[in-house]
């Protein structure tokens, strides 16, 4: 059957290039009657009835070709000065109709060129005629090229093709339309019944021919709002409705809805939506109707909508979808009527951002409907989108508003644990980014409540989720504590503890990281307890024993974060009007050296933390001096006990802090212990990294001795100096790739002139340099 196509399409095409070289001929001779002649016998070639509808374009594209070319004659002709009604006239004499018409159409497109008559006339006389063919497939693609060569001449606003105006081509255009349509439906009762489907696809293939008319119509200049109104619609709606075949009234409605601006469906939402409650059983209307709503709702995020307060387009939409699931009582599409309500959200959305109450009503129409629905549509994949679809919008434009929807953790319910998670964590999402306070109690709970599936796990809970997934969860859900905040202090703590709850819940992957966040949150707002004037010490008394447990239970995951915030709560303390929490201080810290003997095996974390350690102890004034003395002993021990000389040589020499500060200046220990220091740098002369630790020592004794410790002498710092240069000039000399040469020699550089800039101000004046 293909090959037979080819062959009659080739064979036609064969004609249509023969005759119309003889056409050319005869024109370029100025031999009218031969062209027209060749163009009858070309144009015949579309009288086939062999040819399939996707074939007859092909040929029908190679005949409108060469028609162009017999249209530029005329035209020409008529700037000679040749009437263009005798050819108008004349080319009526062809015998064959299909060419007649054809013909006719051209000159007549030409005569409305020349405005001898009005535009009007001509296009009235040329839709009357083309009513001679009424083949299905000859009479869609005569009116299709009546369509096409008539398209810049239809009396228009701003046009001057004679007296006519816009209403004139909208007569001309819709008549078109109708009866290009009622030959399109004419096609699907040609043949035999087994057929229906190959005839199906063919209309399909052809439906541009139709659409065009709506495409011409939406073009209009004169076309505006009330003559879309009053004129237009109405005529192609009643097109659409009347003709009662699925395929025409599915396309015409799309057309409608693809074609004219979204400004008019906005004014005209109630007769559309009336259309479509009229249509075929089989028309996709959901389809139809979720691609309006769709247009509307990326219209109203761009346009001002004055209209919204006129008509009330949520009542319009809401009374419709209603309407739809009471027509489907018996078979609900459960599929297609959630994405329908998506489109609905989505318009609501955007055209009353802040009504919850609309947002709610969906919300619970969608309930309604899941609880009508069977197992299979309820669970089915679409669904379950539509539903975190349905979820998630509100969320861009509400914020915290959606916690005061009912209906919105009813339908949550029906989303297996990944998507609940999905919704949950855009929810959280949504709430730190708005950045609004948790000021109430009833707030809090409502939102942990929502976004539950992030806090632990469920009986329907997966297994082996993404590790980067599931920690950004974690980080996000952590943020919630930051936005604890209340002019109630009592309400403020009551949060803070609902979220301890709540965490604590998750158990240690989830804690190592939403605990830290709240540990910070109970610390700022001990700082909110301490400046107060109430009862601040009761509440005191409370936070810290929390951030004790909050802390020791980080120490089980992470021993090395434990230990900071250790030392955090222990600077807290250090701030508070009174020392009566010296005691509590003192099991921060003794939990901090804890962990850092018992839990911490790593020697670089080990060497960190003393570093931390020392500055932490330098800064506080909460303990009295024989409990400070102590600390300050165990600090030093520590430090000497690092497994590697060159962490002891360091440790100690920031030990030396503690013993000269604010609150201490003891120079006999600071000289001990920088001299004690040196002496295990000398140990050290082997290692890589030696000549650094004279070079930090060296830095040491230039800062105490600008502090003025008497007990240091300069000499040391000359003796550190020669050292140092001699290790380098070893290491030179033997080649030792263990040490940065060039890295030592800037370090010393930088240090030998500070101390001349010092020299200069009349300091250090016994350093060697």
């Amino acid at each position: 059957m293909d090959e037979d196509q080819t062959k009659c399409l080739e064979d036609a095409i064969s004609v249509v290039k023969d005759e119309s070289y003889h056409m050319q001929r005869a024109l370029d001779s100025n031999n009218l009657n031969e062209a027209l002649k060749h163009a009858s016998n070309m144009i015949g070639e579309l009288r086939t009835s062999l040819l399939s509808p996707r074939s007859y374009y092909e040929l029908y594209m190679q005949v409108f070709d060469q028609l162009s070319r017999i249209e530029a004659f005329f035209r020409e002709e008529s700037r000679r000065g040749t009437r263009i009604v005798e050819l108008y006239e004349k080319v009526q004499h062809t015998i064959s109709i299909l060419p007649r018409l054809y013909l006719l159409i051209t000159v007549g497109s030409v005569y409305i060129q020349t405005k001898e008559l009005p535009a009007k006339d001509i296009l009235k006389d040329l839709i009357e005629m083309v009513k001679g063919v009424q083949h299905p497939l000859r009479g869609l693609f005569l009116r299709y090229y009546l369509n096409k060569v008539c398209k810049d001449k239809l009396p228009d606003k701003g046009s001057d093709f004679g007296d006519g105006d816009v209403t004139d081509s909208i007569d001309f255009l819709v008549q078109n339309l109708s009866e290009m349509n009622r030959l399109w439906i004419r096609m699907q009762h040609t043949g035999s019944v087994k057929d229906k489907t190959k005839r199906e696809k063919e209309r399909n293939d052809l439906r541009v021919t139709v659409g065009e008319n709506i495409n011409r119509l939406s073009s209009l200049q004169g076309v505006n709002i009330d003559v879309y109104q009053e004129l237009v619609l109405p005529k192609i709606l009643e097109i659409a409705v009347s003709n009662k075949d699925a395929i025409s009234q599915q396309y015409l409605m799309d057309c409608i809805i693809q074609a004219f601006s979204d400004d008019f469906h906005l004014h005209t939402l109630q007769p559309l939506l009336e259309a479509c409650s009229n249509l075929q059983p089989t028309v996709d209307i959901q389809s139809i109707v979720i691609t309006l709503l769709n247009r509307l709702s990326d219209y109203a995020g761009e346009a001002e909508l004055e209209v919204v307060q006129r008509i009330d387009i949520f009542g319009l939409i809401k009374a419709y979808i209603d309407k739809v699931v009471s027509d489907q009582e018996s078979s609900l599409d459960t599929k297609k009527l959630l994405l329908l309500q998506v489109a609905f959200m989505k318009l609501s959305l955007k055209c009353y951002s802040l009504n919850t109450n609309n947002v709610n009503t969906i919300l619970e129409s969608c309930v309604s409907l899941i609880d009508k629905s069977t197992p299979e549509n309820r669970i089915h994949p679409e669904s379950l989108k539509s539903i975190v679809k349905l979820l998630s919008f509100p969320l861009e434009t509400l914020s915290f508003a959606i916690l005061t929807l009912n209906n919105y953790p009813k339908l949550m319910t029906y989303l297996p644990f990944s998507s609940r998670k999905q919704v949950a964590f855009k929810i959280v999402q949504s709430v730190v980014v708005s950045k609004k306070s948790l000021d109430t109690l009833e707030t809090t709970t409502q939102l942990l409540e929502f976004v539950s599936p992030l806090l632990f796990d469920t009986s329907d809970s997966e297994e082996g989720a993404d590790a980067y997934e599931f920690e950004d969860e974690q980080n996000t859900i952590a943020k919630l504590s930051h936005l604890v905040k209340s002019a109630d202090l009592d309400t403020h703590y009551k949060i803070l503890s609902l979220l301890k709850q709540r965490f604590s819940q998750g158990g240690d992957k989830r804690i190592k990281y939403t605990f830290p966040s709240l540990i910070f949150a109970y610390i700022n707002f001990a700082k909110l307890l301490n400046a107060s004037e109430d009862s601040w010490n009761t509440h005191l008394e409370q936070v810290l024993e929390v951030l004790a447990e909050l802390v020791s239970k980080t120490s089980e995951n992470n021993p090395d974060l434990a230990l900071k915030l250790n030392l955090q709560c222990l600077q807290l303390i250090n701030q508070f009007k009174n020392n009566k929490y010296q005691h509590t201080a003192l099991e921060f810290v003794e939990q901090a050296f804890y962990v850092y003997k018992e839990e911490l095996a790593d020697s670089y974390a080990k060497h960190a933390a003393i570093d931390l350690i020392c500055a932490t102890l330098v800064t506080l004034n909460c303990f009295d001096d024989d409990t400070s003395d102590s600390l300050v002993k165990l600090c030093t021990q520590q430090a000497l006990r690092q497994f590697k000389k060159h962490d002891q040589c360091t440790g100690l020499s920031s030990c030396t802090h503690l013993f000269y500060n604010e609150f201490n200046q003891n120079e006999r220990i600071i000289s001990d212990c920088l001299g004690k220091a040196v002496k295990i740098a000398e140990i050290c002369i082997t290692h890589k990294n030696s000549v650094n630790l004279y070079l930090t020592l060296i830095n040491k004794y230039l800062y105490y001795l600008l502090q003025g410790v008497s007990t240091l002498e300069e000499d040391s710092v000359n003796q550190l100096i020669q050292a140092t240069k001699d290790s380098i000039a070893t290491a030179e000399k033997e080649g030792d790739n263990r040490v940065s040469i060039k890295d030592i020699k800037s370090y010393l550089r930088t240090t030998l002139n500070y101390i001349k800039a010092r020299q200069q101000e009349g300091k250090l004046s016994g350093i060697s340099v």
